[in-house]
């Protein structure tokens, strides 16, 4: 038990202290605090305007994060990748003589160290923002750092380490919680399609009192709803139900044998979390955990190429392996995040009469987004092959990003045509709209080769990410400051074209500026 105790508060200190002595450190915790008040005073600001800053809006929160995080807790922990473990665990750890209940609650201490941050910052705003009095959100910060964490803690034993139940029932449990979330979804979506998407029906659907009567997880918001807004009866025995369920899960789970059967899946969750962080850090989308091994077509013909172009010849073979060709996860999230905004946000929209001004702000928005992700443009940049060819660094640059530019193009499509047909957005605004993101997106590939000679290693990945960023907030706002001024002064049709044109110079420059820098990056890698 002293050795798990150690361990764990040794990780937590190491990776502080790893933090610390990284210079990029101090720049990160300085932008996140700058940042972190910045969206708190907006978000305040925006509640007391919309008048929502009562116990009532924060009780719309506060379930909104419960439902979130019951169902996401269930789903990691029925498929035992809820918890995470290092690739040292299997060596050091499950080895020991030490229980293994024991094993897996100490190693989610990151989990509860989450529960206890969100439940500070819900006091925090319950207090400043929401006016709730001090009492009742003391209160609120007991039960959400003592009966959720006991419930989690319970729940995590149940499904790891319960040797009764067979793998095929856990997993069944899994899959009908993503069934009911499904389920769920898919009432919020008629519900709001019927009622409108408005503060009125927001506040009505959290009110709902069927919302309370869900087993676990809504009786979890009746105990937060007879904290924050007073007793009634329905509250008051849903409260006793949450409280008499947290009561038998921890017996429960505490009764429960367990001899270390999830060590097994553990230790493969430690490899699959390993190649996620690796993947992460290298530009690539992972969405996942674990992922299922990739299929690839099989493809016939062959491509004559010299110089620089051979490297988007290669580019363009290893994406028409791929089963779905340029269509990624960022294709699919970008057409997603386009359907949901144009049902969501069709009558505000059509409310403002301006809806290509919607469009390019969801433009610019996706873009920042999706700021991290540079696909293969990370991966080509690690291959020494890429500085030896006998080629001009321009060329090099041109060809080794072409395949990303007509990936962009593509994604940029998902993006702006559901959209846009749904706003009843001018078709040539669209493609105008189209043609910037691709823009854009490139602008961000020129900018990680310019953050890159700027800062070096010397504030790390995470610096140079950090200054990439900047560099295209910078940017897009300039643009868009020259775009309105042009918009307002001469005409508004003039905002896009203005835009678009600007996007490209900057980009130009960024790419010339790049090329330039281009044949001392083999030196920094």
């Amino acid at each position: 038990m002293k050795a798990l105790l150690y361990l764990t508060w040794r990780s937590f200190v190491n990776n502080v202290k790893r933090a610390v002595r990284k210079p990029v450190t101090l720049i990160l915790i300085i932008f996140l605090g700058a940042y972190a008040v910045y969206v708190l005073f907006m978000a305040g600001s925006l509640v007391t305007e919309l008048r929502f800053d009562s116990a009532d809006g924060l009780v719309a929160l506060v379930s909104v994060w419960t439902i979130y995080m019951f169902l996401t807790n269930f789903i990691g922990y029925s498929s035992r990748k809820g918890v995470i473990f290092r690739q040292g665990h299997p060596h050091f750890v499950f080895p020991a003589p030490i229980s293994p209940k024991l094993v897996l609650i100490h190693s989610a201490w990151l989990n509860y160290l989450l529960s206890i941050v969100v439940s500070l910052l819900f006091v925090l705003g319950g207090v400043t923002v929401f006016r709730v009095e001090p009492w009742r959100m003391a209160l609120f910060f007991l039960v959400g750092c003592v009966l959720e964490i006991l419930l989690e803690v319970s729940l995590m034993v149940f499904l790891y380490t319960n040797e009764s139940l067979s793998e095929r029932f856990i997993k069944g449990l899994g899959l009908g919680m993503k069934i009911f979330l499904g389920v769920m979804a898919l009432f919020l979506f008629l519900y709001f399609r019927r009622e409108g998407f408005n503060l009125e029906t927001v506040s009505a659907f959290f009110d709902w009192p069927g919302l309370q009567m869900i087993p676990v997880m809504g009786w979890s918001i009746a105990a937060y709803r007879l904290i924050l807004t007073g007793p009634t009866t329905l509250n008051m025995v849903c409260t006793a139900l949450y409280v008499c369920s947290v009561a038998a899960a921890f017996l429960t789970a505490s009764r429960m044998r367990c001899e270390g059967a999830y060590y097994e899946d553990a230790a493969k969750f430690a490899d699959d979390y390993a190649e996620m962080r690796k993947k992460k850090n290298s530009g690539e989308m992972a969405v996942g955990i674990g992922e299922k091994k990739r299929k690839f077509r099989r493809i016939s013909g062959d491509y004559r190429a010299s110089g620089a172009k051979a490297v988007f010849y290669r580019q363009l073979l290893e994406y028409k392996k791929e089963r779905y060709f340029i269509l990624t996860k960022v294709t699919l999230i970008n057409l997603a995040a386009s359907l949901i905004m144009a049902f969501a946000l069709r009558e505000n929209v059509a409310w403002s009469g301006v809806p290509q001004f919607f469009l390019l702000g969801m433009t610019a928005y996706m873009t920042l987004v999706f700021s991290g992700i540079t696909g293969k443009w990370e991966k080509e940049l690690k291959n020494p092959y890429l500085f030896l060819i006998p080629d001009t660094p321009f060329r090099k640059l041109w060809y080794a990003t072409l395949m990303e530019h007509i990936k962009a193009f593509g994604d940029g499509i998902m993006l702006c045509v559901p959209m846009g047909v749904v706003w009843g957005v001018e078709p040539g605004l669209i493609c105008l709209n189209i043609l910037i993101y691709t823009v854009l997106q490139a602008n961000k590939l020129y900018a990680k080769v310019v953050a890159q000679c700027l800062v070096g290693d010397f504030l790390g990945k995470t610096g140079q990410d950090i200054i990439r960023m900047l560099l295209q907030m910078f940017i897009i706002g300039i643009g868009i400051m020259a775009a309105v001024v042009a918009g307002i002064l001469i005409n508004i049709n003039l905002v896009f074209p203005i835009i678009l044109i600007y996007s490209i110079i900057v980009t130009g420059v960024m790419g010339a500026l790049a090329s330039l820098r281009f044949d001392t990056m083999e030196q920094m890698d």
